[in-house]
Order: C-alpha cells, then sequence, then structure tokens
C-alpha cells in the first residue's frame, strides 16, 4: 500500500482489508455503485507505474471542469492495482441527477469495441471489488444496484437504459461497448452481474484473506475517531474498547483507519 496526499494505491488484497476495516456506521447511505471507464486516459497513458501522475492530471481535469476535486471514489488499472481518491463521506461527481448514495468506480482504459482489450488483471479487480462494495454495503446484485453511466441521459440524468437513443446522441458509451461484452442493461445482466455474483458468493462462504495491513485492537473504553491526526479535528464517531480496525498509515501519534478518520495511537493495541 503506498499513499501520495489523499491517493492510496492498494492490491485488491489491500482493498480487502480497507474495506473491512472502514466503519461506516455514521457514513452517508450507499444505495448503489455506478461504472464508469475513463476513455482517456487510456491503456496507452498508462506505464505501469505512473499511477499517481494519472490521478493528479485527472483531478486537475476535473477541477478545471468545476467538480472540485477527483470526482470518482476509486479507480482501477490495468494492472489490477486500485486507487482511492475522493473520499466516500463526500456524493461523487459522475452521473447527473444519480450521486446522491453512490460509489463511483473508474476503469482506466477506453473500453469502447476496437479499442483497448481490457487486461485479466483489471477484469478480475473490477468483479472482485464490485462484489466486496455489495458484501460491504448489503447492496443486491441486479442493475438498480449496479448501474453503467450509459443507463442516463446526460442531459438531465434521466434514466432511459440508451434504449431510446441508439447513436448515443445524449449519451456517453461509458463503461464502454465492449466492456464485458456491451454496455446495455442486458449486457450487464447476462455478462457483468453473474461474475459478480459468482465472487460475492465465494466471499460470502470463506473468510476474506487479507495481507499487507496492520491490525490493532482498542485498549480503552471509548475511543474517539476523528476527521483528522490531531485534537483539533471533531470527532465522528467513537469505537468501543476491543474493537478491531485496520491501521491504513500512521502520522506522528495518529493512526488512520478509514476515510477520514483518524485515532490517537496510544489507545491501540497491535495485534502481533
Amino acid at each position: 500500500m503506498q499513499t501520495q496526499g489523499k491517493f492510496i494505491l492498494m492490491t485488491l488484497q489491500e482493498f480487502e482489508g480497507y474495506l473491512q476495516g472502514m466503519d461506516i456506521s455514521r457514513l452517508r447511505k450507499i444505495t448503489h455503485v455506478q461504472t464508469h471507464h475513463t476513455w482517456s486516459p487510456s491503456y496507452r497513458n498508462f506505464n505501469g507505474s505512473n499511477y499517481f501522475d494519472k490521478m493528479t492530471s485527472m483531478e486537475a481535469d476535473h477541477i478545471a471542469r468545476g467538480f472540485g476535486q477527483i470526482a470518482q471514489h476509486y479507480t482501477t488499472v490495468p494492472d489490477g492495482m486500485i486507487i482511492a481518491g475522493r473520499s466516500l463521506d463526500i456524493i461523487p461527481t459522475c452521473i447527473k441527477g444519480h450521486n446522491t448514495g453512490g460509489i463511483c468506480i473508474e476503469n482506466l482504459g477506453n473500453f469502447d469495441a476496437g479499442q483497448d482489450a481490457m487486461r485479466p488483471e483489471q477484469q478480475e479487480t473490477i468483479v472482485k471489488m464490485n462484489a466486496l462494495l455489495c458484501l460491504k454495503f448489503s447492496l443486491p446484485i441486479n442493475s438498480t444496484s449496479l448501474v453503467y453511466h450509459h443507463w442516463f441521459r446526460q442531459s438531465d440524468g434521466y434514466r432511459d437504459n440508451g434504449d431510446n437513443d441508439p447513436k448515443y446522441l445524449n449519451h456517453k458509451t461509458c463503461p464502454g461497448t465492449a466492456f464485458f461484452s456491451g454496455n446495455k442493461v442486458a449486457d450487464a445482466e447476462a455478462n457483468f452481474l453473474p461474475l459478480i455474483q459468482q465472487a460475492y458468493d465465494a466471499y460470502k462462504q470463506q473468510e476474506i484473506p487479507i495481507s499487507g495491513l496492520t491490525f490493532g485492537i482498542v485498549n480503552t473504553d471509548l475511543l474517539n475517531v476523528r476527521s483528522g491526526p490531531g485534537t483539533e479535528f471533531p470527532p465522528v464517531s467513537q469505537l468501543k474498547r476491543n474493537s478491531r480496525v485496520a491501521i491504513l498509515e500512521t502520522q506522528n501519534d495518529w493512526d488512520r483507519i478509514g476515510d477520514n478518520m483518524w485515532v490517537y495511537s496510544d489507545y491501540i493495541a497491535l495485534e502481533s
């Protein structure tokens, strides 16, 4: 796991631990996951190591378009890595009129027909991270909870599934006309959602393996979780004694255990 500012670069296994350690009790209500492709940058713009360069350039573009910061919560890249960006506490800026309750995933690449052929590593990550998010937020695996950008009109965000606009005059092709064999609702239901269901069922039947993370146990009766690494940041929640947390990073005497969630490290006993 590597960080640069708010961006967190993770393997799929590290993302599993990242989600497991996330306290969602005070998070906004999550109702659906949005799937997108970046279109640009595409595969030719990724060199296997420029993860943070791509994120900062995308954020600069989004800020120039008035989004305030990077629009999406998570980005997958061709080698299967995942980059966290926008805090889950903040709604995404990705589908007009349909962002409340949403988690936005951008998949780096141009997955329109004849463009980037998705690498198996990225395909596995996309499927499994959707399954993990559905598991974490108790979302059913259907075309209401898991949506494509293409299904919504750009002008007003109305969902017409793209069926009334076959030439895409008022729809983006996003996440790509060849994304898991197509971008229509029927394509998702036939080719994408069954893969997510398989991964979901597998996670349900076994304890999710976790690697690359440090875990700790709360050793005080009530521990304030603050929005930043210091007592000047307001509490956002509390943890009870013996609560288990994943430590994503440490700054001085403070441990980050989630998006904008920090605890004083003296009250966390590291697991051996």
